[in-house]
Parts: structure tokens; sequence; C-alpha cells
């Protein structure tokens, strides 16, 4: 049986890829003997806490010396969580899960707040490394420069194989190395964990406090500038002139960057337009599960695929996405996309319209993507392709066979 080391942030540290995480694990221990190594805390979940062992990262090499693991799997994001095996994977090359194509952010954090310059100028090539430090030094990097650089080159050189959930993912990874092993594997559609699954969508809506007939528009995620937000809220306002009856709930945790409610007094929007803040995933579930429509709307975009569209199509929902990226690959008939450019709030409007108008519409679309979900992203299947990743790198992996293999050592 294969013995995995894993990294990745699992609650409490609030990120969309520790629910990943604790929703994989299960699936990836039936196959595998999976050790847990943490940055320094305990995980929240008792479920996680009973099933495997989890050691604080600062273990892993003394543990590793004495049995060594086949393979490192790191869960990498675009986030300060993910230092502890950044640095790592370093000295111990594995499999990588790129949960977003671009890093750049977080090598900001690296360089800004913990004066980590070799670092952030890894990330890059010799030749566009240096100005870009000079131009974050100088506070003259624009917000689109930040996706424009991705800064995955450090992770690329240093592993051996690589995760992605979309081949917009694959194709960045490819660029920095033509010859890399990189799986496709489609982000998973967790378990139901809501308490009111089962009930009907009105019922939903008044256990969180709306109306029976209220038209309930839900854009599920932690907020950030990609989202669109401030979109979001002005094309809610234009429907709201012709169905008053709508509802628009943002659910997930502000950016400050953002500031979610200063837009809806801005727009006029109190009591009808709600950021609910950070929220657990059985109530996260809830509001998709009552929702009519969700939103989910992003660009520029970090390579990132959503946990609260994946759930929205398990559910059977309609959802509104942008047509870019690794968004443009999902099924037309599953999903409404909207292009980019001076017509997108005239064509969010159009699909909000149009769903208002034809509840029968929303059940029909949100039907196809039901049968999407279950066919393509299915929890045991994702599980499946990691295996199958992790064991393409063992049989030409280095010599011993040993994914996490520290040369120095």
């Amino acid at each position: 049986m294969l013995r995995i080391a894993l990294f990745s942030p699992l609650r409490p540290i609030a990120s969309g890829i520790s629910d990943y995480s604790e929703e994989l694990l299960p699936h990836l221990a039936r196959e595998s003997e999976v050790t847990l190594f943490l940055d320094g805390y305990v995980p929240s979940n008792p479920l996680i806490r009973r099933q495997f062992l989890v050691y604080d990262a600062g273990l892993f090499e003394s543990i590793h010396r004495r049995q060594p693991f086949d393979v490192c799997l790191y869960h990498m994001g675009n986030h300060p969580s993910h230092i502890y095996m950044y640095r790592l994977m370093q000295r111990y090359p594995g499999v990588v899960m790129v949960h977003d194509a671009v890093l750049h952010h977080f090598l900001r954090y690296l360089f800004v707040l913990q004066q980590d310059r070799e670092a952030y100028l890894a990330g890059f090539s010799p030749e566009l490394g240096p100005s870009l430090a000079r131009r974050l030094q100088h506070d003259v990097l624009t917000d689109v420069d930040y996706f424009f650089f991705p800064g995955l080159r450090r992770v690329v050189e240093a592993n051996l194989g690589f995760v992605a959930h979309s081949e917009y993912t694959r194709q960045v990874i490819r660029q920095i190395d033509p010859s890399a092993l990189v799986h496709v594997v489609p982000h998973h559609w967790g378990p139901q964990l809501s308490p009111y699954a089962g009930l009907p969508p009105e019922e939903i809506k008044l256990r969180l406090g709306y109306e029976r007939d209220s038209f309930l528009v839900v854009s599920p995620g932690i907020v950030t500038p990609a989202r669109r937000i401030p979109s979001t809220l002005r094309v809610f306002r234009r429907l709201l002139r012709r169905f008053p009856q709508a509802r628009c709930a943002i659910v997930g945790s502000d950016h400050p960057e953002v500031k979610v409610m200063e837009w809806v007094h801005h727009l006029g929007l109190e009591g009808l337009a709600d950021l609910t803040g950070f929220v657990d995933v059985p109530t996260f579930q809830s509001y998709i599960l009552a929702a009519d429509v969700l939103v989910n709307l992003r660009y520029p975009s970090a390579g990132e695929t959503s946990g609260g569209l994946i759930r929205a199509l398990g559910m059977g929902k309609p959802i509104l996405i942008s047509n870019f990226g690794q968004y443009a690959e999902f099924p037309d008939d599953c999903t409404l996309k909207v292009d980019l450019g001076e017509n997108e709030e005239d064509m969010a409007l159009a699909y909000l319209t149009a769903l208002a108008l034809d509840p029968e519409l929303g059940r029909r679309v949100g039907e196809q993507a039901r049968r999407y979900t279950q066919q393509y992203h299915a929890i045991e299947r994702s599980a499946r392709g990691y295996l199958d990743l992790i064991r393409a790198v063992l049989e030409q992996g280095p010599a011993g066979g040993n994914g996490c293999t520290a040369p120095s050592l």
C-alpha cells in the first residue's frame, strides 16, 4: 500500500482548499496510508483526527528518515497558509495539486512581509524576476500584473508531477516545463452536509430568513477582487426594477479591497442584498440549496476551480459563470456563460431575467448540470486520478522509486 505524506491546510484554516482536502482524504485512504503534516495546529474536524495520523510538519524529516514515505503530496494554493509546504517541497520533491495557477500574491507575501527576496525571485525567470521585484518595492505593480506573471516556476521545476483541475492550468504548467507530467483531475463534488437536504427550496429560504416567494440570487465563496462582486450587485439592482421580490446573498467572508457592504450601501441595497461572512460547510451548502440561481463571475483568474461552482452543479442549480479561462471548459448546456467586456452586465441581467420569468428553464439547466457532475466530478473518480498520477510518478521517479527523496540528505 502506498505511503503518502500529505501537506495541506485543514480546518480551522478558513479555506476552500481545507474543505477540499478534508473531503478527499477518506477516499485516498481507501487505497493508501496517508499521514498528515500540518503547520503547527490540530485539525478541528474530529473525523480527521480519528482516522489519520497528524504531525507537525517540523517532524517530517525525522519520521521520513525512520520509515520513508513513497511520495509527498502537496496541496498548493495562493495563500500564506501554504508557506510551510512551499519551502519543504524544494528539498522533498513530490506531487503537487496546483489549486491556483497564479502564486504571485503568495510570493508577494513572502517578499513584503517576510523579507524573502530569494523566494520571490525564484518564482520567475532570471530575466523577469529582478524587474518585478523592483516594481513591487516601488509599489508600481498593477493588479493585472499579479495575474499576468503567475510565479509558478519554482514549484514546477522542483517537483515530479502535478494535478490540475483544468486544461487551462495544465497549459500554464506546461509553459514552464513542456515535459512536465500533469494529469487533469476534475474538482470533486463533495458530500451533502446541509441539515436541510431533502427540503424544498422554499422551505430552506424560510429557514435562512427569506420569504418563500423570493427569487434568491446567491454568489458563493470567499470574496476576492476577481469575484466581480460590484458587477453582480449592479446587475441585481437592475433586476429588482422588474422583480422586487428578488434577494441577493454573498455567502463568504469579505475582502479588504472589496468591502461588500460599502457597495451594498452605495447602491441602495440595504435589506435586499446581504453578506453572510464566513460560514461553515453545512450552512454554505444550505444557501446553494435555497438559491434560484447562482452567480460565480471571475476575472482576472488565478486558474482556480470554484468548489462552490461544483457544489451548485451537483445540486442541480443554474449558475452564471465567466466565459473565460478554466470556466470556459464547462459544457454550454449546464452552465450559463457570461462574456467579458462591455456587455457583461447586460448579458448577466438577461440570464437572470429569463430564469426569474421561467423557473422551468432553471430546472432544465440544473438537471443537465446534475447529470454532468455525477458523471465527471464523482469524488471516487477524483481519488483514482490522484493515485494514478502518483503511481506514474513513482514508475519514472528518481533512483529507488521514492517520490519524496531529499537529494541533500
